[in-house]
């Protein structure tokens, strides 16, 4: 594998190796029923590795974390959890760290550590050296198990004489209905997408708000907008501290008359431009040109996410499936993407005078401020690897 780039991409019962340059010169598939074979180099098996399935994970270098999942037998959609976890025994849930080196020619898997509790389908996140791991709830299991406690804690790699670190709950735990579909870090401040709200954790002071403090300007921002959804769902581009590129699909609500936008950009006003500068939008017409015929086709196309790929290129993977056929589907678009110079005419640099209540504004650019290349899209049907529903959320390159 020395020397080439590989896509990992996660779904709920094992890990998809997809070579990139493979990828990249297969053409530009874009809609059923013109799908072609996904290049997967290797497939890992979790039954086979003998590992819980739906495990949160991170990567450190070469290194992947893996951490919680649930034990189980057969195919366990539609089965209820019977297995146990010798270590804990909670009703399934796994609480273990498994640590895996991917850049050998072989992927073998080491048990490292025992977090104070289960974790049911986590999400991971690092900040200076530590990993921090919160717990997801699906209301679905409500009926086998209990939310383990403490949801929410932390970890220092290579630090294994330090105990665990229990973190302050968060609001929504215990809450069924809130599933953490989403998270991202925009300073010292961790953002969480849990039902229909997201929160805040503050790393420095181990607190959480519903709304971040005013001097997370960026996020005030990104908050006061409504964006908090599309920054769970997003990755900033590369060297561009007020360009967000997010896979969230809004206007999805029932009384919202607008098609959907499925990927966007958002430019955020500079410190100068004063409290009620709007943040401007563009779409990617190509992204949205390509879902809707998906979509003509009886599929149902999920949030996505957004992948920083080194050197400009960012990645956007999006899944979909097809009822009553249980069919599963991955949309990835690849683009190169640069800021374009000179958008300060774009946002009012006149210091605007201060409102007591900042107006809230998204307006679609008049003139694009980034600049996207194609480099590859395809869109791959997943049934030769099984009933396994894609989790975007689960996505990296090395």
């Amino acid at each position: 594998m020395e020397g080439e780039e590989f896509l990992y991409l996660y779904t709920y019962h094992r890990i998809l190796v997809i070579n990139m340059k493979k990828l990249l010169s297969g053409g530009f598939q874009t809609a059923p029923p013109d799908m072609t074979r996904l290049p997967v180099d290797e497939v890992i098996d979790f039954d086979e590795e003998k590992l819980p399935c739906g495990m949160g994970f991170f990567v450190d270098g070469s290194k992947l974390y893996m951490v919680g999942g649930e034990w189980v037998e057969d195919d366990p959609i539609w089965k209820a959890f019977v297995r146990l976890d010798k270590s804990k025994g909670d009703k399934g849930i796994s609480s273990s760290l498994y640590v895996a080196d991917l850049s050998g020619p072989t992927v073998n898997f080491t048990h490292v550590h025992e977090f104070e509790a289960a974790k049911l389908m986590p999400r991971l996140i690092k900040i200076e050296g530590r990993i921090y791991v919160m717990s997801s709830s699906y209301s679905y299991y409500a009926k086998f198990r209990t939310c383990a406690s403490p949801s929410f804690e932390s970890y220092c790699p290579g630090r294994y004489y330090e105990p665990n670190t229990m973190l302050q709950t968060p609001p929504f735990h215990g809450f069924n209905e809130r599933i953490v579909t989403g998270f991202a870090r925009v300073g010292n401040y961790l953002c969480f997408e849990a039902g229909s709200q997201c929160h805040y954790y503050n790393v420095t002071n181990g607190t959480w708000r519903l709304t971040p403090h005013h001097r997370s300007r960026l996020l005030s921002i990104i908050h006061r907008h409504g964006l908090g959804r599309n920054l769970c769902h997003g990755q900033f581009v590369s060297g561009c501290e007020d360009v967000l590129v997010s896979a969230y699909c809004r206007n999805m609500e029932e009384y919202d008359f607008d098609p959907p936008h499925h990927m966007e950009a958002f430019l955020f006003p500079s410190p100068e431009s004063g409290e009620d500068a709007p943040v401007l939008f563009q779409k990617f017409e190509e992204v949205e040109c390509d879902l809707s015929k998906i979509a003509k086709c009886h599929w149902r196309i999920g949030d996505g996410l957004v992948l920083n790929l080194g050197k400009e290129k960012m990645c956007a993977i999006f899944p979909g499936h097809c009822n009553p056929n249980h069919n599963f589907l991955v949309y990835i678009f690849i683009f190169q993407v640069s800021k374009l110079p000179s958008n300060e005419q774009q946002h009012p640099t006149k210091q605007a005078k201060r409102a007591k209540v900042p107006k809230i504004c998204l307006e679609p650019t008049p003139k694009d401020f980034i600049s996207v290349t194609c480099l590859h899209k395809g869109c791959y049907n997943l049934d030769e690897f099984g009933y396994d529903y894609p989790r975007p959320t689960g996505a990296f390159c090395m």
